[in-house]
């Protein structure tokens, strides 16, 4: 029953960009949602640390997503009321990008899917990054990345995804940043996506500027906003 509802909330939603998380966190048979309606509603994963308020579900919901995850996002339409709910909660906007139609470039830098396995042995990773990355290959996902050289230094992957659309997550290592391997490993991506009719979405939150210029200058076009909001560090909650 629980998933069932979760089936006709998604349904509910358009695939579009601002949507994409959303819709693929309601997709997930471990995520949690309670809502009055599909027109208001909290949906969250604590497994992924995010969640998603649409429209003004009862606090209680909120509160609920908020004590599971760090992170949760909301919409310009209804930000004020999640902000009321969630005053222990920093927020951010972040500027939605859509990939651009037409043929997608090819790479500056070589570019190759990683082999099942092969994250742990990345040691010029920091640890950070090689825990995420290990966290994306323990799910099933692909994980582009960019060479230089044998040295896979750059990585992209699907954040999230719908029937038609997938959000890019993209790093890079320190050392190799400004220097056209992102845009290599989001292209290839972008590439290997496009066999699968899915185009491409970009989020930026607004103080990563260097975010929304990379995504500019691949050609990606502002389509909307959305609100990230963070838990502020000095009132982190006791989890179950």
């Amino acid at each position: 029953m629980h998933n069932e509802l979760k089936l006709r909330y998604r349904n509910a939603l358009p695939d579009k960009p601002r949507w994409v998380e959303t819709r693929d966190l309601l997709a997930w048979s471990d995520s949690s949602c309670i809502g009055d309606d599909c027109r208001n509603f909290v949906v969250w994963s604590g497994e992924d640390d995010l969640g998603a308020i649409v429209g003004e579900p009862a606090p209680t919901a909120i509160h609920a997503a908020a004590k599971a995850c760090e992170e949760l996002l909301a919409f310009p339409e209804h930000i004020h009321y999640a902000r009321k709910h969630l005053q222990h909660f920093d927020a951010e906007l972040v500027t939605l990008f859509k990939a651009p139609t037409g043929s997608i470039p090819e790479p500056g830098h070589p570019c190759r899917v990683l082999t099942r396995g092969e994250v742990v042995a990345l040691s010029h990773l920091q640890s950070e990054l090689r825990d995420e990355l290990a966290d994306v290959e323990a799910e099933g996902q692909e994980i582009l990345a960019a060479l230089d050289g044998d040295l896979p230094v750059s990585f992209a992957y699907v954040a999230s995804e719908t029937e038609t659309l997938w959000d890019i997550s993209i790093d890079t290592v320190v050392t190799h940043r400004r220097r056209g391997f992102a845009s290599a490993a989001v292209l290839s991506m972008m590439q290997i996506m496009a066999q699968r009719s899915q185009t491409a979405v970009w989020g930026a939150v607004q103080s990563n500027t260097a975010s929304q210029n990379l995504a500019r200058k691949l050609g990606f076009i502002e389509v909307d906003q959305l609100w990230v909001l963070n838990r502020k560090i000095s009132t982190i909650l006791p989890r179950n």
